[in-house]
């Protein structure tokens, strides 16, 4: 490995840790020691957030086996799709009524069709008729806590009943349970600005490009200043043996982005550099306020990998509702 550039990001490393303290000069050795040979440069121009409108979620319900959920979607067969169409048909209409009829007869016939309880709340949403559009909300949450659009629809009403608080709530659990749905993020910035709080979508964007020649094998990095580190220790977890070896052993990548967010701090150790560079500031509140679990997960993982939401329980759901709220706050 000739990069001097990444012998200097090796020498960083090893300067701000320990070795006991964290694996940052793990990775850097295992590179350098490598049959594949690694080098770095600075990147030509700053990468762009990606587009991830089209990674949204849809309906589904949930079934507890004990040791985890079985995910699946909402889907009518037989007679209750006919009713469910005819319901639809009706809604298409304006005839609430008798779309309300409708859907609780499709109910009546497959009672697991939890997104037709949300229908019905939406009906009487429609219908201005808030008080029963709440009740009906509610009661798709309690039999499906993870439909997104019944918190969502719920986030409205109180919206217009002018109880912001627990808009906020509502609001920010379907944004939890449906990461990067464009309309729901537009309620979502409204009901926030309304409780004083910060709108801006903020979205985790490392400044990192690896690719390996097909032919040689080699390994080069593109790397902004700060993430250097972040993008060596991101290559050993993509092409090191023991470091896939490590990957495989986990469901979701936690511990890789823990590590890969180490090579953010010894930015942080300069104030200056930590105040205005908006990822040192955040990992830095983050880092102190004890939220890394939740910081990796909503901002890092959940972003690519939406539907992992419809694994976690009521509670973890919960927690990063609530570190949505905390991570907007003024």
């Amino acid at each position: 490995m000739k990069s001097k550039i990444l012998i200097l990001v090796c020498v960083l490393a090893t300067l701000s840790f320990a070795k006991n303290e964290n694996p940052l000069q793990e990775a850097m050795e295992t590179l350098k020691d490598s049959k594949t040979a690694y080098s770095m440069k600075k990147l030509d121009k700053p990468i762009s957030v990606s587009d991830r409108s089209r990674l949204i979620n849809i309906q589904v319900y949930r079934e507890d086996k004990g040791d985890g959920y079985d995910v699946k979607a909402i889907k009518a067969t037989g007679e209750a799709k006919k009713l469910l169409d005819k319901a639809e048909n009706y809604f298409g209409s304006h005839q609430y009524s008798k779309a309300r009829d409708a859907y609780t007869l499709a109910l009546q016939e497959d009672p697991k069709l939890y997104s037709a309880i949300t229908y019905i709340g939406q009906t009487y949403g429609i219908e201005e008729n808030w008080d029963k559009a709440e009740l009906w909300y509610k009661k798709a949450i309690d039999e499906n806590y993870v439909d997104f659009l019944a918190h969502w629809l719920l986030a409205d009403v109180y919206k217009i009943k002018g109880q912001k608080e627990k808009a906020l709530e509502e609001i920010s659990i379907a944004k939890v349970l449906n990461r990067n749905n464009p309309r729901l993020e537009a309620l979502r910035k409204e009901i926030y600005g309304l409780n004083g709080m910060n709108i801006k979508n903020w979205t985790f964007n490392p400044q990192v490009r690896i690719t390996r020649d097909s032919v040689t094998g080699n390994v080069i990095m593109e790397a902004d200043s700060i993430w250097a580190i972040y993008a060596s220790v991101q290559a050993a977890w993509m092409f090191e043996p023991k470091y896939k070896e490590r990957a495989k052993k986990s469901i979701m990548p936690e511990t890789m982005f823990r590590e890969c967010l180490m090579g953010l701090l010894p930015f942080m150790e300069k104030k200056s550099l930590k105040d205005s560079v908006e990822v040192l500031n955040r990992l830095d509140k983050v880092l102190t306020a004890k939220k890394l679990e939740e910081f990796i997960f909503y901002e890092i993982i959940l972003p690519d990998n939406p539907a992992l939401i419809f694994y976690l329980d009521k509670k973890q759901i919960e927690s990063l509702k609530d570190y949505v709220i905390w991570a907007n706050k003024k």
